[in-house]
């Protein structure tokens, strides 16, 4: 049984409105495939792509929140494990609404979901490709949800977190950026900081397949300080990697080879989620290096901030991303807007499509960076060739292969 979960009672207006209604938007969000479902199918398969659209529409519109909670509510907001259960509760969506999905898509009854109702029929390519996008976008922001687990100090919730990541092949990002990406990032030993001028397909493919090589190598480092080889089960690399073919060949066992485009399009999907992110939150930020070859501790200047409210349900307040890393600790119910941090021109449900269009991308973002260049306290970092030449003489210039 859990124990008694509520709300912090004195909550008001004090806190952010993520602070106060959590992860309920993104778990009434993961509803949708099934809500589809009910509502006769067809073209309400996609239902969830309108949603997310109407969300990106809305964001903009609604706006920014850009309250921090009180310093003396803090530590009540940190130790109330409402705000645990709340985020556990999107493993058992991001393991039924795949399942669920899959039997749909596969047209494979199962008798957990005839229980309750759920109806079997072939289903037309429009329908195929609906619920397949919906599954996409409901189960990869569970990234998002599971970045946060990850990240908490205690053993059971970090479990939760990789867990949440198996059905998205995603679990490797545990190592990575708890092990590498906190300790180097705005540095170039991170794979996850971008530098001006860097398009971001080229990114994306560099990124992606680096951060889980280095994903195994900061395991390999950890045992051999130990004394161990990296073969060996106290490998954390290794426990995932089982998990996730354990959970794959579930799949096959219960939906046939057809698993393998559905399941490699759930890998795909959260994959590029997260280089989009990447890529826009450490932008050409870069710290400066001391003369030991040591770099100075991480200020909020060496993220992109964001607080707009629809994207900040989505993504659980990491687009407070500042505070993410100036105080990596910080749960996501107290992380705060940072004053000295730069800030992106639009919320993450829109800048993070607009990193999909380079040109795009340069126009809106190069003036804005550009200016923080020249206002910050900032080291900026970039490829050879693109910065303006007012900048070259205290850049670091990236050795990208």
């Amino acid at each position: 049984m859990l124990p008694t979960v509520n709300a912090p009672e004195n909550i008001k207006r004090k806190v952010s409105i993520v602070t106060r209604y959590t992860t309920i938007p993104i778990l009434l969000f993961a509803t949708t495939p099934v809500i589809a479902h009910f509502l006769g199918g067809g073209y309400w398969y996609w239902l969830t792509v309108v949603a997310f659209v109407i969300c990106m529409i809305l964001d903009p519109i609604v706006g920014d929140d850009p309250i921090n909670a009180p310093a003396e509510m803090e530590q009540e907001l940190e130790q109330s494990l409402f705000y645990r259960f709340m985020l556990w509760l999107y493993i058992p969506v991001q393991f039924l609404i795949t399942l669920f999905a899959y039997s749909l898509l596969t047209n494979t009854p199962m008798d957990m979901f005839t229980a309750l109702g759920v109806s079997y029929q072939p289903l037309n390519p429009l329908e195929i490709i609906g619920l397949a996008i919906s599954l996409g976008l409901v189960t990869g922001f569970g990234a998002t949800p599971a970045h946060e687990l990850c990240h908490h100090g205690n053993a059971f919730d970090r479990f939760m977190g990789q867990a949440l990541l198996t059905p998205i092949s995603m679990a490797d990002f545990y190592v990575y950026h708890n092990f590498h990406h906190h300790l180097t990032v705005a540095t170039p030993d991170d794979h996850a900081t971008a530098p001006y001028g860097e398009n971001f397909w080229r990114f994306a493919l560099r990124s992606t397949i680096r951060k889980s090589i280095c994903a195994w190598q900061v395991e390999a480092k950890r045992l051999t300080k130990k004394g161990l080889s990296w073969l060996n089960l106290d490998n954390k690399m290794i426990k995932i990697t089982v998990a996730q073919v354990a959970w794959f060949s579930l799949l096959v066992y219960l939906f046939g080879w057809i698993s393998l485009p559905l399941f490699i399009m759930q890998y795909i999907f959260p994959r590029m989620l997260l280089a989009t992110a990447d890529f826009a939150e450490h932008y050409g930020l870069m710290r400066k290096q001391n003369p030991d070859g040591s770099y100075e501790k991480i200020r909020p200047e060496h993220a992109w901030d964001d607080s707009m409210i629809i994207s900040s349900f989505f993504m659980c307040q990491i687009d407070r991303h500042s505070d993410h890393h100036a105080n990596v600790g910080r749960p996501y119910q107290v992380l705060r807007v940072m004053d000295k941090a730069p800030r992106l021109p639009l919320g993450y449900l829109n800048i993070l499509f607009v990193t999909l269009v380079p040109p795009l991308w340069r126009k809106i973002m190069h003036p804005i960076i550009e200016e923080f260049y020249d206002t910050a306290d900032i080291v900026p970092y970039a490829l050879p060739g693109t910065l303006p030449e007012r900048f070259v003489e205290r850049a670091v210039i990236a050795d990208i292969k």
